[in-house]
């Protein structure tokens, strides 16, 4: 079992603006690059994601860090990744997730106030599977509106009937967005920002007064959990910020919002333990020269998926401590609704 550091670092709380905080862990450029991209399958491009990491921290290394005062942890340099960072750490964009519990959670909240006449933004849609879900049923096509940078999931958007913009929120300054939305929907999609600031202000100009911010993160329970027990660490500079509902009800006194619920998901031990397997193997796999390492490099594809099953299962074996350890805190996400109460 793993411990994090607990060194005391001076560093600025993106949220509650404190100085004082401590040492989780650090990574080096090239261990973040091998995160994402195996320099023994992919050498080239391993090279250029680790040139590119380094000019986005404009260091060798990152911190990942938690502050004494609200618990926000965070990256430092708090700096996110770009298009091309994304380009070159993932490829091509996958398969969209068709359910989150998120958005069940947001849709039954939605369910007992929306009406036709209210308008919804979603930013960073991904496919437009929330929102497919959503409108017609309760919001027409034309009152909704979407963000999103894959050209894949803007086109199924567009597809569906819904105006997508490919902006980022923060850069929406048309005047007839001002005070525009009474709903505003954002999904996995704030661990991955920042420049804070610069969001949530943006975010304040473009709610009517009144209206419902709904946001969904990951669980910090869990990924803690993953990080202290041998799976993926939550890599910069992909997630930059773990939230807490102390963290929620910080950013959003500063900004004018009040937080009218928090929820963690419910937790699902199978799902948790298939999961984290599957991470554990995929950090084995960063080591050069580990079993899992030269598996996962294989060219062979019958021989890798074949080679890959054993291995999850001799991981599944030798995890069964960790996942005694496995508690009802560890659902996968959070969900904070959140109200603007100010102008």
């Amino acid at each position: 079992m793993r411990s994090y550091e607990h060194a005391p670092k001076e560093v600025h709380c993106p949220v509650c603006l404190s100085r004082n905080a401590h040492l989780l862990w650090e990574a080096t450029s090239r261990q973040a690059a091998q995160h994402y991209v195996l320099k023994e399958r992919h050498p080239q491009r391993y090279s250029e994601l680790v040139a590119h990491i380094e000019s986005l921290w404009e260091a060798p290394t990152c911190a990942v860090v938690q502050c004494d005062a609200c618990g926000f942890c965070h990256s430092d340099p708090y700096v996110a990744g770009d298009e091309r960072f994304y380009r070159l750490a993932y490829g091509r964009p996958g398969s969209y997730p068709t359910w989150r519990w998120e958005f069940q959670v947001t849709r039954s909240v939605l369910t007992t106030f929306a009406t036709p006449g209210h308008r919804l933004l979603e930013v960073g849609a991904g496919d437009g599977a929330f929102v497919r879900g959503f409108v017609d049923g309760i919001l027409p096509k034309t009152r909704t509106l979407c963000t999103e940078f894959s050209e894949q999931g803007r086109h199924q958007i567009r597809e569906f009937g819904v105006e997508c913009l490919a902006q980022d929120v923060r850069d929406m300054s048309d005047a007839s967005f001002g005070h525009r939305f009474d709903i505003v929907c954002m999904f996995q999609v704030l661990e991955h920002m920042d420049r804070l600031d610069d969001l949530f202000e943006k975010l304040r100009w473009l709610m009517k007064k009144g209206g419902s911010l709904f946001i969904s993160v990951p669980n910090p329970r869990r990924i803690e959990f993953n990080e202290l027990n041998g799976a993926l660490l939550d890599m910069p500079p992909n997630h930059i910020g773990r939230w807490n509902r102390e963290c929620f009800e910080m950013i959003s006194e500063r900004y004018g919002f009040s937080v009218e619920d928090h929820r963690i998901e419910e937790f699902d031990p199978a799902a948790m333990r298939t999961q984290f397997i599957k991470y554990r193997f995929m950090q084995q796999a960063q080591q050069s020269g580990s079993v899992a390492n030269r598996i996962s490099t294989m060219k062979s594809q019958r021989l890798l998926k074949m080679l890959r099953r054993l291995g999850l299962a001799w991981t599944a074996a030798m995890a069964k401590p960790a996942l005694s350890r496995m508690t009802s805190e560890m659902g996968n996400s959070q969900w904070a609704h959140l109200i603007k109460t100010h102008v």
